[in-house]
């Protein structure tokens, strides 16, 4: 059995008799329910437009996805280049925003790209950044130093308050998704790794659970962080110490956006594999 689905959905197919298949969140029909759970969501949208409208250059979307950050921006008029580990990801993209003259999609990775470039502003909304393990938050930073223009701004989302409380512990529930016929009933599964360092999370329709069939599990794997350990990771990495704001949710208060600037004059050029 996967590492990537949890004992408690592991137990829930046993006993019916259905067969898992572990699937990536973020790549094949995958990014298609990603789209449907997340694609209405406004968080963030507006906070990052107003850091764009003090952003007279370009502007580097991490993690992009399907474009929920992107989208608002290019259409604000601004140039951005969204980037993305998974290409299936961007084609969500791609198709809303087709050959527009404003945006450059990009597939690379997070932890270590190297795009030719300073931006004003770069940015990594829904709180992708705990898709990083300790290394791959050390590259990121690195690759953000490479590239942040001086007097650029580093922009990153977090959970905090409740939202932060509750992927601490252990959760199985059931959740409506929108679907092409309406809305459609999945489970969700999560579960505590690595002392409670990390968890994994799993996605399954529920009408799905039959006895013998082959069940798709979407998966993904992400890091618990608080904002008080990247604020201070931010700093040793050579950012100036991060300003802590909220984030608005239909919801409340449970994002949190952190913001912050080289600490001291860039010494790498644009695309310099040296740091």
């Amino acid at each position: 059995m996967s590492d990537l689905i949890t004992e408690a959905l592991s137990a829930r197919l046993e006993a019916v008799g259905a067969v898992p298949t572990a699937q990536d969140l973020y790549a094949g029909v995958g990014t298609d329910f990603y789209e449907r759970l997340v694609g209405a969501d406004r968080a963030e949208i507006r906070e990052v437009l107003a850091l764009a409208r003090d952003s007279a250059g370009p502007i580097l979307d991490v993690a992009a996805g399907s474009g929920r950050l992107t989208i608002p921006l290019v259409r604000s008029g601004k140039t951005v280049t969204a980037m993305d580990l998974s290409d299936d990801m961007l084609s969500h993209l791609r198709r809303a925003l087709p050959d527009h003259a404003s945006l450059d999609c990009v597939v690379a990775d997070m932890r270590d790209f190297f795009l030719g470039r300073l931006y004003d502003l770069i940015i990594i909304g829904a709180t992708s950044i705990t898709l990083l393990d300790r290394a791959g938050r050390s590259g990121l930073y690195a690759s953000v130093r490479r590239h942040l223009a001086d007097g650029g701004v580093f922009a990153f989302t977090v959970a905090g308050g409740d939202a932060a409380e509750s992927l601490a512990v252990p959760r199985d529930h059931e959740i409506g998704v929108p679907g092409p016929e309406g809305e459609e009933t999945y489970l969700f599964s999560q579960q505590l790794d690595h002392d409670g360092a990390a968890r994994v999370v799993n996605w399954v329709r529920a009408s799905d659970l039959v006895a013998g069939a082959e069940v798709t599990v979407l998966t993904s794997r992400l890091q618990v962080l608080s904002q008080e350990m990247l604020s201070r990771e931010a700093v040793e990495a050579g950012f100036a110490p991060p300003a802590v704001s909220p984030v608005r949710t239909s919801h409340g208060v449970e994002i949190l956006l952190l913001t912050t600037s080289l600490a001291g004059p860039r010494r790498e050029a644009p695309g310099d594999a040296s740091d």
